[in-house]
């Protein structure tokens, strides 16, 4: 787990670069931002809270009279609380938060920040708003401690991976395959100091030829059949993620699937080569896009080659084209190039990654050989289980 003094020390670092920045204070309202800066965990739903830090004084955490109590017992500096949102004139966080920077006169705030809440902090013209990326660049380069918690989710996403393996058959349905995400959730449950507001779990597969859509969602009904099958496993532990995907086979793959795969692998294996303190992200995603260009498949891409993991399972650094990122030792990446052919199915390996001092170590480690992939024979008992679990939701045997 995170230390109380590294969230301190946090706050610290941060109220130095607003004095470096020439900057009063600086106002953190993302989830992650405020969860960075305190540990504290909340679902704000529509109630926004916030967290002020200022150069000279305590931060200050303003938040609804519903979560009060919550986050006093956080221990971090002050808690001013607002009625309800909405609320009467007056009594709302507006209103508080204007008592809160009286005086201030460059606010920064990130970029994230709604236009909604962005409107109103902007009523005054003594304060100008400064929108300002400090906190994001703090959250790229990852401590010891941080490390070790990605490590850890890393090794759940290899778990969670064995379970889809597992569980996965010829005619599996997709919705068999969302179900092993309670059995992950279970295990952490059971073996971590489980915080349910900072964790979340996605097991799934993407049955061919639908695996050519990466961020479509198949019917729950759909089977895993013949073609490469996209499994991911995506998950946030006690407030850090990770992610591991695989591209595996319930039939023996023909020729093109086979060069198609080993392509794949070969664009990620030049990414991984490229990874190292001081490379431009651009670059490495360019080279990567050139490479399966030059292999014919320039219809066929949909993404970049990866991006940050931390507290988010998508944050910076993001590994593309047209990205300014530079990467430096200890930020944790995804490396994920994938060819998606429309009427074959989609290929793509995703592994958690760590920039080290000599370059790339990665983080989740499940086989990724095509002949550790290809899942044949019978599986009585899931085929069972799994009969049983579409009687139950009313699907078709």
């Amino acid at each position: 787990m995170i230390s109380l003094s590294s969230y301190k020390n946090r706050r610290k670092r941060l109220a130095e670069r607003l004095k470096e920045d020439n900057l009063d204070a600086f106002l953190a309202s993302s989830t992650e931002g405020i969860y960075y800066l305190t540990g504290a965990t909340f679902v704000p739903e529509e109630r926004p809270f916030f967290i002020l830090i200022l150069p000279s004084s305590d931060p200050v955490l303003i938040v609804p009279k519903l979560e009060a109590a919550h986050m006093e017992k956080a221990g971090i500096g002050k808690v001013r609380v607002y009625d309800e949102f909405p609320a009467p004139e007056g009594s709302g966080w507006s209103e508080v938060l204007a008592s809160c920077i009286d005086g201030v006169r460059s606010l920064g705030v990130e970029p994230d920040i709604s236009a909604a809440k962005l409107a109103k902090i902007d009523t005054s013209d003594s304060v100008e708003t400064i929108v300002t990326p400090v906190l994001e660049e703090m959250r790229k380069i990852k401590t010891p401690e941080e490390i070790a918690m990605i490590e850890e989710t890393a090794s759940w996403a290899d778990f969670g991976m064995g379970e889809i393996i597992k569980a996965s058959y010829d005619g599996a349905t997709v919705v068999e395959i969302f179900s092993r995400s309670k059995s992950v959730q279970a295990r952490v449950i059971r073996d971590t100091d489980y915080d349910p507001m900072a964790s979340s779990f996605l097991t799934a597969s993407w049955p061919a030829p639908f695996s050519a859509q990466p961020h479509g969602i198949p019917e729950i009904d759909d089977r895993m059949g013949k073609g490469p099958i996209v499994a991911i496993s995506y998950l946030r532990v006690n407030g850090y993620a990770a992610e591991v995907e695989r591209t595996y086979f319930h039939h023996r793959p023909d020729t093109q699937e086979r060069d198609i795969f080993h392509d794949m692998m070969a664009a990620r294996e030049l990414a991984t080569s490229m990874v190292r303190p001081g490379i431009a992200c651009h670059d490495i995603d360019q080279a990567v896009v050139g490479f399966l260009e030059k292999k014919g498949y320039k219809d066929y891409l949909l993404h970049r080659t990866g991006h940050g993991i931390g507290l988010g399972n998508h944050e910076g650094p993001w590994v593309a084209r047209g990205s300014s990122d530079i990467l430096a030792e200890n930020m944790v990446i995804s490396i994920e190039p994938g060819v998606y052919m429309p009427d074959i199915g989609g290929f793509r390996h995703s592994d958690t990654c760590l920039v080290t001092d000599g370059g790339c170590r990665r983080l989740t480690k499940y086989p990724d050989r095509i002949d550790d992939l290809v899942i044949t024979g019978k599986k009585p008992v899931r085929q069972f289980l799994g009969k049983l679990l579409r009687r139950h939701l009313g699907i078709a045997p």
